[in-house]
Parts: C-alpha cells; sequence; structure tokens
C-alpha cells in the first residue's frame, strides 16, 4: 500500500515538473500574474468588508448611547454589554427576553428600555480592574444608562454568568455590587424561573431600596414579594450574595406587610421564614445578619400575640429578641459604635457641667 502511494506521487510530481518544464517561461509569469490579481483584491476586499462591518457596528452603538443619553423619555436606561462564549449570542437575547417580560414584576412596573453597550470586561467574582473600572464609567457617561450587564457562558459546565453595575456602585469604590449571577443551565434551555432570577438581580441593583421595605407601602409591596417567594420555591437555586439578598429582602418585606396590614398570613409566612433560614445560620459566621434574623422573627411573634395572645408565645419572642441583641455586642461595628457613644456622651457631660460652671460664677 505504502508502495503504491509513493509511486503515485512520484508520477504526480513528474508531470507538475515536466508540465512547468514544457511551458514557456514568460506564459507562466502571466498566469501567475493574473492569479495574484484576482486574489490579491478578493483577500483586500475581504478583509475591508470585515473592518467595515467592525467600523459600522461601533459607529451604530456609538449612536445608540448618544440617542440614549438625548433621550428624556422617563425610566431605567439598561444597557446589554457583551456576553462571551459559544452561546453568548444567545445569553444576550435571553436576557432582553427575560427582562422585557419580568422586571416589571421588581420595578413596580415603571418604564425601562434596553441597548447594546460597546463593552468588553471579563465576567468576575470580584473587584473590578482599572481598566474595567475606567470602560465603564466611559460608557455610563456618554449613555447616560442606569446599569450595564455583561457576562461570559461557559460549554462545560453550561453555566452563565452575569455581573451588573450601575453608576452607583462604581462612585462607591467597593467591590460590593459587582458579585454575579450565576445560572447553571445553558440559555437556549432558560425558561420561567430563569428569567426570574435575572429580574429580581436587575431590579435590586436598580432600586437597592428594595431591601428596606419600609420605605414603600405595604399594598404596593406585596406583588413584589410574592415574586420574590416564586423564586424561593422555584428550582433556581441562587446562590452567594444574590441568595443572600433575597432571602434577607423577602423576609424583611413580609414582616413589614404583615405588621402594616395587620396581616396573621404575612407574619406567619415571616415567622417560618427565618425560622427555616436560622437554621443554617450561626451567631459566628455573620454576627450582624443572624442578630437580625433572631430579632425579626422576635417582632413577628410579639405581633402575632397582639391579635392572639399566648405567654409562652411571647415568652419565646422575648427570648429571640434578647439573643438577637446580645449577639450584636460581639461584633466589631457595634463595639465601635458603643465606644463612639460613649465618648459622645462623655463629651456632652463635660459640655454640660461647663455651661453650668460659667451660669454660677457670672451671676
Amino acid at each position: 500500500m505504502a508502495q503504491s502511494l509513493n509511486a503515485f506521487f512520484g508520477d504526480l510530481n513528474s508531470s507538475a515538473v515536466s508540465f512547468a518544464q514544457g511551458m514557456p517561461a514568460h506564459e507562466l509569469f502571466i498566469i501567475l500574474g493574473v492569479a495574484f490579481a484576482v486574489i490579491l483584491p478578493a483577500v483586500i476586499l475581504g478583509f475591508g468588508f470585515l473592518g467595515f462591518l467592525k467600523v459600522s457596528r461601533v459607529v451604530q452603538r456609538k449612536a445608540a448611547e448618544r440617542a440614549m443619553l438625548n433621550d428624556q423619555t422617563p425610566g431605567n436606561k439598561i444597557l446589554i454589554g457583551r456576553i462571551v462564549g459559544a452561546a453568548g449570542s444567545k445569553a444576550q437575547r435571553r436576557v432582553m427576553d427575560a427582562l422585557e417580560e419580568k422586571l416589571p414584576e421588581f420595578n413596580f412596573g415603571s418604564a425601562f428600555y434596553m441597548g447594546a453597550a460597546p463593552v468588553n470586561i471579563e465576567a468576575t467574582d470580584f473587584a473590578l480592574s482599572r481598566a474595567d473600572f475606567q470602560e465603564l464609567d466611559a460608557a455610563f457617561q456618554a449613555s447616560g444608562a442606569d446599569l450595564i450587564v455583561w457576562g461570559d457562558t461557559n460549554f462545560k459546565s453550561n453555566t452563565t454568568r452575569l455581573c451588573f453595575a450601575t453608576p452607583a456602585t462604581l462612585r462607591s469604590n467597593s467591590s460590593t455590587g459587582f458579585f454575579p449571577l450565576d445560572i447553571e443551565n445553558a440559555p437556549a434551555e432558560w425558561g420561567q424561573d430563569e428569567y426570574l432570577a435575572v429580574a429580581y438581580v436587575v431590579g435590586k441593583r436598580l432600586r437597592p431600596s428594595l431591601g428596606r421595605p419600609a420605605d414603600f407601602r405595604a399594598d404596593r409591596l406585596q406583588p413584589i414579594l410574592k415574586s420574590m417567594g416564586s423564586l424561593l420555591e422555584s428550582d433556581i437555586v441562587l446562590n452567594g450574595r444574590a441568595r443572600t439578598e433575597l432571602e434577607d429582602d423577602y423576609a424583611a418585606g413580609a414582616l413589614h406587610v404583615g405588621e402594616a396590614l395587620n396581616s396573621a398570613e404575612w407574619l406567619e409566612k415571616s415567622i417560618s421564614f427565618r425560622t427555616k433560614s436560622l437554621e443554617n445560620m450561626t451567631p459566628g459566621s455573620d454576627p450582624i445578619r443572624w442578630s437580625q434574623a433572631k430579632i425579626d422573627l422576635g417582632r413577628a411573634m410579639c405581633l402575632m400575640c397582639e391579635q392572639k395572645f399566648e405567654p409562652a408565645k411571647l415568652q419565646e419572642a422575648m427570648a429571640h429578641i434578647r439573643e438577637g441583641i446580645d449577639n450584636t455586642k460581639s461584633d466589631a461595628r457595634m463595639q465601635l459604635a458603643e465606644t463612639g457613644f460613649a465618648s459622645l456622651q462623655k463629651a456632652e457631660q463635660m459640655l454640660a457641667n461647663r455651661r453650668r460652671f460659667s451660669i454660677r460664677w457670672s451671676v
């Protein structure tokens, strides 16, 4: 077999040499020149066309940024940046579909509109680099956007990582707002649960006050809490900061609505959720969060006792509140605050003594 192949290629090479030797030199150069004249323009045209497409996309996005900046229509402006990976384009479309369909459930139905962002930033779970910070800042200033989304897709793990930034998170010079949302499902397989998860994180970034339910009327907050509850009960397992914020927002909101509307149903939801969440928390892991959960649980039980007095339940509620208060004393922030208050009281007492001394001797 090997000998036959060698013989074949040998005959082919001999034929090519004989053809070239038998051809006049000037005709060979003419053929090569014609081929070069045909191929070179085609290559130049191809590269030129690719460059034109790239420039046109940049110009189009810049024009979209200027249009967004000059648009005075009320509503949030959201830019969707590049999502890297084989499924990146599909993920971009899914994110836009999720926001169009589900974001109204987390922003009180307020208006918003979306556009493409000319940003190419690594999707990370830690603070942004200086170059990424500058690129985001330039995009915010050029477009007047309220939020930029970017990310990447991992073909091997079927995971999509999305990151979010607002002008406020950039001004804070903190990594707090840059936690990722990891969705362990290919974009082509996203459903209502994934849409709800994306919409919640975007809604919270646009409206951080969702974590302060007392800022809102209870009747307006109820639909948002129902959507949060659906997300907590879904098969989508949020992790990290996204999960923590969702749990805290829901628990605080349920307590606020239950207290404002004197609703036993919402108070029971608050008690049930806080009791369950405390099973997975320890006083030392996050003292402030654990104390908040204990105090909220005690408050909800006290409010239930106002509707139906039960001495044993009231005693249990008081125990939860005491434990929550006592645990805050071990937190360095609370210790610092107590030291500050003590120093302030000492200074005020000194000032009051001086005033009494001055008044006494001026008489």
